[in-house]
């Protein structure tokens, strides 16, 4: 029982600019000083994994990147300047992608986030509540909801037609469904899902009950600490 924290990167935690087909090109060639991350985020972050009492909580800390895996070692770098400790990254093999012609994939978020999720899910204590904090550039409030909708049951057919009107890639969908099938069904898991607007959404647009658009890490403490 207990918090897990599960962050997104790229625009979550660091202003990655992968807006651009240029700037998703010059990713790999940053270097930790290079990075910079979102204002805010860093003593929020450092702050959930100490936890609210006298002594370090330690609480449980994952990240989910779309981030090129061949940048593992240049963000764990920047983790480390900003005093940011962990238990977990997972990145996408981009490359693989592109060397299996898929470009498409190198965008698509869907697929890979939700397997990312799940798997951390299925190692983790069933029990345990879920803070999740993304933004409003990729689609995270939407794929956070669909892992909470997995979790407690929404699967087979169901979710695979879902997945299919998401466009996600057949490969991918291969792997949810063999994914979800030795996953035992339990509670929703997420407490709260704080989105980040970084790209400045109408907040009336995220309408699921658990999601909380929020203009600046203030307002995210704000609603942490009440």
């Amino acid at each position: 029982e207990g918090d897990i924290l599960l962050w997104d990167i790229d625009k979550t935690y660091l202003s990655t600019h992968f807006s651009s087909w240029r700037g998703l090109l010059g990713i790999p060639f940053e270097l930790a000083v290079d990075k910079e991350s979102v204002p805010g985020a860093v003593p929020v972050i450092r702050a959930l994994r100490r936890g609210i009492g006298e002594e370090t909580a330690i609480v449980p800390l994952y990240f989910v990147s779309g981030s090129p895996k061949e940048m593992r070692t240049v963000i764990e770098r920047r983790m480390t300047l900003d005093g940011v400790d962990f238990d977990g990254i997972t990145f996408k093999d981009q490359l693989g992608l592109l060397l299996k012609g898929r470009p498409r994939g190198l965008k698509e978020q869907i697929g890979y986030k939700l397997t990312a999720l799940l798997l951390y899910w299925e190692q983790l204590p069933k029990n345990s509540r879920w803070l999740l904090f993304g933004d409003d550039v990729e689609c995270d409030a939407e794929v956070f909801e669909l892992f909470g909708r997995v979790c407690e049951g929404f699967r087979s057919t169901e979710l695979e037609s879902h997945l299919r009107k998401k466009r996600v890639a057949k490969s991918d969908i291969r792997n949810l469904m063999e994914l979800t099938e030795r996953l035992v069904i339990g509670p929703n898991p997420i407490e709260k899902i704080f989105i980040h607007l970084e790209r400045g959404s109408d907040p009336s647009v995220f309408r699921y009950e658990r999601v909380i658009p929020t203009r600046s890490y203030l307002q995210t403490v704000l609603v942490l600490c009440k």
